[in-house]
């Protein structure tokens, strides 16, 4: 009897399978869409965009685009900072493997604590105690050596790019890393702007050896 009622389950489990797997297939389907701000319409770059109570997402790129796969009736949070969070609910009776959304973020308010400045009771007060003000002379001397024209010069002839270029490129190489985190990246071997872009470097002679 034992055998019967094994043998029975066994062959539902068989039969039932295959449907079960086809109906999560149905339920994934790739989001793809643009975050952009209600004030400027402009895309924001670089947020976060994930799936509320799961470690999976992606971050918009530099104009705010942003795609991966959910399942129907997922709740995405759109979260960056200066924004105020947004949530998108993905619809249930999507019947297309593929949708697209236009997700704006409202600015958010930040209230900071009450500063209170007092001015000095008299000019001469400030002017004494200003002169008074014990600043160690290893302080001023680096500053000093620091603002040379010489060592400014010599910082930046060793830099390849400045500040603001390095933050650009760090964050834009942040980003695409976590853009394609948990999927393929798309391969260049057969992108003809890329092999354009090789053969004028190429031309210039950008590889040869100096």
């Amino acid at each position: 009897m034992k055998k019967a009622l094994l043998l029975t389950f066994l062959f539902c489990a068989f039969l039932f399978a295959p449907n079960a797997k086809a109906q999560a297939d149905e339920d994934l389907l790739q989001l793809s869409g643009v975050v952009v701000s209600t004030d400027s319409l402009q895309g924001l770059p670089f947020v976060s965009v994930r799936i509320k109570g799961l470690n999976k997402g992606t971050f918009t790129d530099a104009d705010g685009f942003f795609s991966f796969v959910v399942r129907k009736g997922d709740t995405v949070l759109f979260t960056f900072i200066g924004m105020k969070d947004a949530i998108y609910v993905v619809p249930r009776n999507l019947t297309a493997s593929r949708y697209s959304i236009v997700q704006p973020m409202t600015e958010d308010s930040v209230l900071l604590p009450e500063t209170v400045i007092h001015a000095w009771p008299t000019p001469e007060e400030f002017n004494y105690y200003f002169v008074k003000a014990n600043i160690p002379d290893t302080y001023g001397t680096l500053a000093r050596n620091n603002l040379k024209r010489k060592t400014l010069t010599t910082f930046g002839s060793s830099m390849i790019m400045d500040a603001r270029e390095n933050q650009s490129y760090a964050a834009t190489q942040s980003a695409n890393r976590y853009y394609y985190n948990g999927q393929l990246p798309p391969q260049r071997l057969f992108d003809p702007f890329a092999w354009s872009q090789f053969f004028n470097s190429w031309k210039r002679g950008d590889f040869k050896k100096k």
